[in-house]
């Protein structure tokens, strides 16, 4: 179905509206019958749910005690436009009256994390995390007491039940708990920063904003400029999607910024030259995230689906995703 009668519904958006239906009904299941789901059995299900509109491959098994990356996901357009992301799976679990999603998983060491950022430099792209948040019924219990523009609460959300954060909103907050009584960082990365994925494949344009009018962006090209205020579709729609996240963390410093420097991106990247801007993060966020929008799939892409896996991707990764936009 279409977001409005009559529209026009890209099959992508299909099997992750789908996908997510049945993802939510099984997790719901078994929290029916006080059992907590296993986050590689619900990312086996959900890969098995979109297809066969969505093409993915796993190739590893996740091994005991292993800390790094679950899946590398790809969305391309048809011009060829892509935007890819270093993707791992965390479940949002309430342990008596608090939550938790194990960011700092194991030990509470930040050594996942950690893990993470390096494996996203490595293959150069943003790091990001799916979170699985169960049914309505266990999301209203996490009481949501953040004011939202369209009024829906969190737990009522559509797609709720799987949605993507940046790894750098996800840190923020970490950082932001360390300073609180408890930790408070799964439920404000849910209800603050995580976008459902239906959301990223929906048929209508996304991006016009003027989010970004008060940050000086320095001596950038004007293709950026038209990518920040404008709306998007294909790729860039979701690269705005998820840009935007950090964007919006970011956003009480803007008007604090100094003139933005340009620093260099890789060739292939749509956007050779970002601003340098580090805003609250530990890495400059421009870079970080729009090193993900590139100008065509890597080879290995392919490769990997087809079952011919490199080395070094097999190393970090469990699989790969490829969503046709």
């Amino acid at each position: 179905m279409g977001d409005r009668p009559g529209e026009y519904t890209p099959p992508a958006h299909a099997a992750f509206c789908r996908a997510t239906s049945q993802v939510e009904r099984e997790m719901g299941e078994l929290l029916a019958d006080e059992e907590m789901w296993e986050e590689e059995y619900i990312t086996i299900r959900l890969c098995r749910a979109v297809m066969p509109e969505v093409r993915y491959a796993r190739f590893n098994k996740n091994q005991e005690g292993r800390v790094g990356a679950d899946m590398i996901w790809w969305w391309v357009d048809r011009s060829g436009e892509c935007f890819g992301c270093l993707i791992q799976a965390k479940s949002i679990k309430q342990e008596g009256r608090h939550w938790r999603i194990g960011f700092h998983h194991p030990k509470n060491t930040g050594e996942q994390m950690a893990k993470l950022f390096r494996a996203a430099d490595m293959f150069h792209l943003p790091a990001g995390f799916l979170l699985y948040a169960g049914d309505q019924n266990y999301r209203r219990r996490m009481g949501c007491t953040s004011q939202h523009t369209d009024e829906v609460p969190c737990h009522e959300r559509p797609g709720a039940a799987m949605t993507l954060v940046p790894a750098l909103a996800a840190d923020r907050e970490i950082q932001l708990a360390a300073q609180a009584p408890w930790d408070r960082s799964a439920v404000e990365v849910f209800c603050q920063w995580a976008i459902p994925l239906i959301d990223v494949t929906a048929p209508r344009p996304y991006g016009r904003s003027k989010l970004y009018r008060g940050l000086n962006l320095g001596a950038v090209d004007h293709g950026l400029r038209e990518f920040l205020y404008t709306d998007q579709i294909g790729a860039r729609k979701v690269a705005r999607h998820v840009f935007d996240v950090v964007g919006r963390m970011a956003l009480p410093l803007f008007s604090l910024a100094a003139p933005a420097r340009a620093i260099d991106t890789d060739p292939e990247c749509v956007f050779r030259h970002l601003p340098d801007l580090t805003a609250h993060f530990t890495v400059p966020y421009f870079q970080h995230m729009l090193r993900g929008l590139r100008r065509e799939l890597p080879d290995y892409v392919e490769r990997c689906l087809f079952g011919n896996v490199p080395d070094e991707i097999a190393q970090q990764i469990d699989g790969i995703m490829l969503i046709q936009l």
